[in-house]
């Protein structure tokens, strides 16, 4: 992902921290405070949220970043950041081929994280994470974005969620995010691993 851009001169009003602190990280002028939540333009964030991301504060962009929200910090200048865990679009990869068409409310997950200011955030999306075998539930009742699929940026390579070979904090991420999916629409559903890569 680009780098995203913010202009703390800006007239946007300021994210803040809320809750008690949970951590403090770093040292000195690096010293950092870690937080459950924050508020912004009236709006409560927290960690685990999943979230649309302008690339500025003014929400200049035409198709916005997704991303959950991994971790809140107050920066030692007063600023808050974000740790945001990248949803990719399809338009957004390349794996060595041109890309088949999607419905337009695809997303691919991915582990690759970057800090951002927090008032790049739009609002709150949902995200559907469904296996391969799972039905895909209908727009107008289950409004929202379809995961079913890994995307790896460093190895331009698509994975299946219920593949076999992602480390274990990675393949409980996965299955968590899953049962939370199939918990929401009222499906009973176990993740059986499969060799999922997509070449």
């Amino acid at each position: 992902m680009s780098t995203m851009l913010y202009n703390p001169n800006s007239s946007v009003k300021n994210a803040k921290a809320i809750g008690n602190v949970i951590r403090i990280s770093g040292e000195g002028e690096n010293t950092r405070s870690h937080y459950n939540a924050l508020d912004f333009c009236g709006h409560t964030y927290k960690i685990k949220d999943t979230v649309l991301l302008a690339h500025d504060s003014q929400g200049h962009i035409s198709k916005p970043w997704v991303a959950i929200i991994k971790d809140i910090t107050r920066m030692q200048n007063g600023n808050i950041m974000v740790s945001a865990q990248w949803f990719y679009r399809p338009s957004d990869i390349f794996i060595g081929k041109y890309m088949k068409s999607f419905d337009t409310r695809d997303l691919f997950y991915s582990f690759h994280k970057d800090e951002v200011h927090a008032e790049t955030i739009m609002h709150k999306c949902i995200i559907h994470f469904i296996t391969e075998k799972s039905h895909i539930p209908r727009r107008k009742k289950y409004p929202g974005f379809i995961v079913q699929k890994v995307y790896n940026p460093d190895t331009k390579r698509l994975i299946e969620l219920t593949n076999k070979d992602f480390l274990p904090d990675m393949k409980d991420e996965i299955n968590n995010l899953v049962q939370k999916t199939m918990s929401h629409l009222g499906i009973v559903s176990a993740i059986e691993s499969t060799d999922g890569n997509l070449n």
